[in-house]
């Protein structure tokens, strides 16, 4: 029975073999494959091995789990196929030599801290508020002339 490896960015590659249940990802230690992305659910979705066919399942997860950039509830995966759990990407591979899965995490983009500027607008043009005066208050309406009564 083949074998999952777990390749994450800047530490030692994890190997998991297949059995009965799937192999589970998700945010917490009770999962196998831990990612640390806020968006991923504690129980997120699992890799499992049957038939000679590696499937993916999502597993209740509350912002779904993604193959290729459409929503999956339970598939195949082929080479190349791209997880997406949360905002983490993960790459799906098979080894030819051995047939073990292999499972690589893409590199996330992240956002630089603090407020974010607004982008440059086109042709170097400067946005620019300046005060408007409130308008003057209408002139009062004259009383009206007195009447005159005959006398």
């Amino acid at each position: 029975m083949p074998s999952l490896i777990y390749k994450r960015p800047n530490e030692n590659d994890l190997t998991f073999e297949f059995g009965a249940k799937p192999i589970i990802i998700g945010r917490v230690a009770e999962s196998n494959l831990i990612v640390r992305d806020s968006f991923v659910s504690r129980v997120h979705c699992g890799i499992g091995f049957a038939d000679n066919q590696f499937t993916l399942k999502d597993l209740g997860s509350t912002n779904g789990t993604y193959r290729n950039g459409a929503r999956v509830f339970q598939c195949n995966l082929a080479a190349g196929d791209k997880i997406q759990v949360g905002n983490t990407a993960l790459i799906f591979e098979i080894d030819k030599a051995n047939g073990n899965a292999i499972l690589r995490q893409a590199q996330q983009i992240v956002s630089p801290a603090g407020p974010s500027a607004p982008p440059p607008r086109p042709g170097g043009v400067k946005q620019v508020t300046i005060q408007v005066p409130k308008p003057a208050p209408a002139p009062a309406q004259p009383a009206s002339p007195p009447r005159l009564r005959p006398t």
